[in-house]
C-alpha cells in the first residue's frame, strides 16, 4: 500500500501535473500582457524599474516576477531580473520570432475552455467566433498569432514543399499571408493570392508590406464557403482550416480547389494531424477540444481522413509528409489534379 501511495503522488503523475497546469500558463500570459519581457529586453532591471514601466504595484509584481524565475522564463541575480534565453528569443516585441500575439490568442481561447463541460454535454460550440465587430482586439491577436507561428514554421514549409516552376498559388483562408510570403521568397517564378475575410486581409496587407512583397503577393477578400477560388491556380494551399469545420465543408473546399486548379496542379493541406484513433500527439488531441468549444463541428483531422476526402473529390496519389522541426508537428497532405 505504501509503495502504491508513493507512486500515486510522484511528480511525474499526469493527474497532479494537470491539476496545476493552468497556473504556469496564466503566469506567462499575464507577464506577456504587462510586456515584462520586452521592458527588460537585453538588460537587467529591478522590480521598481519594471513596475514603473508596466504600471503595476511593486509588491504584487515581485510575486509575478519570482514565479517567472521559478518557471525559468526569467533569471534573478540579487535584486535584478533578466530574460532567459528562451524569453529573449520568443517574448521580445518586435523580433521576428516574437510569440506574444499567439500567447494573447491563447488567453482569449481560455474563456471557451472554461465551458468545456457544456460543450461536451451538448456537442455544440459555446463561444461564437463570428462576431467580428465586438472583439477586434481578440481577432487581431488571433491573426497575428498565426503570423507568430508561421514565422517560426514557414521556412520548413517552403523547404519541404516542392513547387518549382509553378506560377500561381491561391492561399485559401490565408490569414496574415505569412506562408505565401515564405513560398514566394523560395520560388522566384511564383506569385500568390491571399484569400480571406476582410478583417484578416487588412492585417495581411500590413504583413505583406512589411516584407516589401506587394508586387508578388496580392490579396482578395471573400468567404471560402461562398466564393470560388478563381482559375489557373498551380497550387491551392489550405493551411490550418480543416480543423475548424466538419467533413462536408472540408470536401467542399477541396472541390473548390479542384475546380480552380490547372491539370497537374497541387492541393496542399497543412495541419497538425492526429493519429487514426484520435489520441496522439497530445497537442492534436487537446486541439480537438479547443475546436469543440469554439466551432462545435471542428476537430483535429487524421492523414487518413484527408487522403480519403481528396480521393473522393478526384485528386490522385495523395500523400502525407511530416514537416521537420521547428514546424510544431505540422504535416502536409498533397494531392494532384489529373
Amino acid at each position: 500500500m505504501a509503495e502504491n501511495a508513493q507512486q500515486s503522488v510522484s511528480r511525474d503523475n499526469p493527474i497532479f501535473r494537470a491539476m496545476q497546469g493552468w497556473q504556469p500558463a496564466r503566469v506567462l500570459m499575464t507577464a506577456t500582457r504587462l510586456d515584462v519581457f520586452t521592458i527588460i529586453g537585453d538588460g537587467q532591471l529591478s522590480v521598481s524599474e519594471i513596475a514603473e514601466r508596466c504600471q503595476s504595484h511593486p509588491r504584487s509584481l515581485t510575486l509575478l516576477l519570482n514565479a517567472c524565475v521559478a518557471l525559468r522564463f526569467l533569471h534573478k541575480e540579487g535584486d535584478l531580473y533578466r530574460n532567459s534565453p528562451e524569453a529573449l528569443d520568443l517574448l521580445i516585441r518586435g523580433k521576428t520570432t516574437y510569440m506574444g500575439d499567439m500567447i494573447a490568442h491563447g488567453e482569449d481561447t481560455m474563456h471557451g475552455w472554461m465551458r468545456l463541460e457544456e460543450a461536451v454535454r451538448t456537442n455544440q460550440a459555446v463561444i461564437l467566433r463570428g462576431d467580428h465587430e465586438r472583439a477586434p482586439e481578440a481577432l487581431r491577436s488571433f491573426i497575428l498569432g498565426m503570423h507568430n507561428r508561421a514565422m517560426l514554421t514557414g521556412q520548413a514549409l517552403a523547404d519541404n514543399l516542392d513547387i518549382s516552376g509553378r506560377h500561381q498559388l491561391f492561399d485559401a483562408g490565408g490569414g496574415p499571408g505569412t506562408y505565401s510570403i515564405f513560398l514566394v521568397k523560395n520560388y522566384p517564378t511564383l506569385r500568390a493570392i491571399v484569400f480571406d475575410l476582410p478583417y484578416a486581409i487588412e492585417i495581411a496587407k500590413e504583413v505583406i508590406a512589411s516584407f516589401g512583397l506587394e508586387d508578388r503577393v496580392s490579396t482578395r477578400v471573400g468567404n471560402y464557403f461562398e466564393d470560388d477560388f478563381g482559375q489557373d491556380n498551380d497550387v491551392v494551399l489550405l493551411s490550418a482550416v480543416f480543423h475548424s469545420m466538419g467533413p462536408d465543408n472540408c470536401k467542399l473546399l477541396l472541390r473548390k480547389a479542384y475546380d480552380s486548379l490547372v491539370s497537374g496542379g497541387l492541393v496542399v493541406v497543412q495541419e497538425n494531424l492526429i493519429d487514426a484513433d484520435g489520441t496522439s500527439p497530445t497537442s492534436a488531441a487537446l486541439f480537438s477540444l479547443n475546436m469543440l468549444v469554439h466551432t462545435g463541428e471542428g476537430q483535429s483531422r487524421s492523414g487518413e481522413e484527408v487522403v480519403a476526402w481528396m480521393e473522393e473529390v478526384g485528386f490522385v496519389d495523395p500523400s502525407v509528409k511530416t514537416l521537420p522541426p521547428p514546424a510544431f508537428r505540422m504535416s502536409l497532405v498533397i494531392g494532384t489534379k489529373p
